[in-house]
């Protein structure tokens, strides 16, 4: 087992851009509801499974994203963003909008492999900072994998602040 290096982003949320990105009108963005825990389950774990950086990690990333479906979700600790086509999950994002927290979107911005590079990671990112922002928050903060084309391609985004982390996320 290789060791892994982490990397936190964070984001002031006052100066998100006023600007919202643009997805096709054939996606729909809502609230996840406790009825969509399965399809979020699915997701979710399938969309780490087929990203090969997280292989050394996966199991302990699935998990995570387990538990916080199963018991953060309904205990209303969490909310979930779902981007659909049809009644299908195709990406999907956590929002933590405590303070305190290491992160606030505790499994990243996870699209399944067939719908990336249309613009949905993007859109789902802004639309996680912004409801985050629209609960109170001040700064928004992540923790992924460095390396990872999410950490290449989309954290960089809307003005992000970079970190190195020297132990494992807790």
């Amino acid at each position: 087992m290789k060791l892994s290096t982490w990397v936190q982003y964070s984001w002031n949320l006052a100066s998100l851009p006023k600007e919202v990105p643009k997805i096709d009108p054939r996606y729909t963005v809502e609230s996840a509801s406790l009825d969509d825990r399965p399809l979020l389950t699915a997701a979710i774990n399938r969309s780490l499974s087929m990203e090969p950086a997280w292989s050394d990690d996966l199991a302990a990333r699935t998990k995570l994203a387990d538990e916080l479906i199963d018991t953060a979700f309904p205990a209303g600790e969490v909310a979930f963003i779902a981007v659909k086509h049809g009644s299908r999950i195709i990406a999907a994002s956590a929002i933590r909008d405590v303070s305190d927290q290491i992160s606030n979107l505790p499994v990243g911005v996870c699209v399944l492999n067939e719908y990336r590079c249309r613009g949905l990671g993007t859109y789902l990112l802004y639309d996680s900072l912004r409801r985050l922002r629209d609960r109170g928050l001040k700064e928004a903060r992540l923790v992924t994998r460095k390396g990872l084309p999410a950490d290449r391609f989309l954290y960089p985004k809307f003005g992000s602040t970079r970190t190195l982390l020297i132990s494992a996320p807790a």
